[in-house]
């Protein structure tokens, strides 16, 4: 699915203000519970956008990093490397984040001979994975690339407990062109979701319709918190979706 809409998956689903939002609170939690080596305070970097230069001291893994909608601001804070499995998703990114580093990689099943300062997989995207053991394995690898006293957080797809089914719209015009979106988000079994995707572009009037389907695995809150204590990792907060964007987990190990 993500591999059609590259193209325009900023202009449909990337808020900006929502995005620096969420960038702000990660800094903020970085701030208060890292205690890896390296700076105690994070200073928001002066350099441009469009360099090539690290834009902070502290390193950021950016787990299922997409188009780098949260990397482009996230590299005002910190040296980001961001992974994700799609190419044409990560070749957005490359284009629109200059100062962070891009890899193609499962978030399951990776080793990228790296320590992190800070680990983030954001926005629900740990849903994609398959099964409860292959969010262990993923939960594994960020335990593995996580530096001793560094933070780790972890945005849920929803949960067992806290899921309800949803139709979800947003259309929007810039002159001649445009989008009109529609999901339906359904569960078709007590752990998967189903997501049909509606999506209508115009590009100086010329309107194509493209359909897509996707399933989100749906865990419980005990199984996400016995995913990430089997790595050893410890959990220093749980924040609800009102103090967080979809809510997280603050772990560190």
């Amino acid at each position: 699915m993500y591999e059609t809409i590259s193209k325009y998956y900023d202009a449909m689903y990337v808020d900006d203000d929502s995005y620096r939002s969420e960038v702000e609170k990660v800094v903020a939690l970085v701030e208060q519970h890292k205690k890896s080596e390296g700076t105690t305070t994070i200073g928001k970097s002066t350099t441009s956008t469009h360099s090539h230069a690290p834009c902070g001291t502290l390193t950021l893994l950016d787990i299922a990093c997409g188009t780098g909608a949260q990397a482009a601001y996230l590299q005002e804070y910190f040296t980001v490397t961001g992974i994700d499995i799609c190419d044409e998703m990560l070749e957005v990114a490359k284009r629109k984040v200059r100062n962070a580093s891009f890899i193609n990689a499962d978030m399951c099943n990776f080793n990228l001979h790296n320590q992190f300062d800070v680990i983030v997989n954001l926005y629900g995207s740990i849903g994609q994975v398959e099964s409860l053991e292959h969010m262990q394995m993923a939960m594994n690898c960020v335990s593995k690339h996580l530096k001793p006293g560094g933070i780790f957080i972890l945005t849920p797809w929803s949960t067992k407990e806290s899921f309800r089914e949803a139709l979800v719209g947003r259309a929007k015009t810039y002159e001649l062109s445009g989008f009109c979106r529609m999901e339906t988000v359904k569960l078709v079994s007590p752990s998967k979701i189903k997501i049909d995707y509606h999506h209508l572009i115009s590009d100086n009037l010329d309107v194509k319709y493209y359909q897509h389907s996707n399933y989100i695995t749906l865990f419980s809150e005990s199984e996400y918190v016995s995913s990430i204590l089997n790595t050893g990792m410890q959990i220093i907060k749980r924040l609800a979706p009102d103090e967080f964007r979809m809510g997280a987990f603050i772990c560190t190990v």
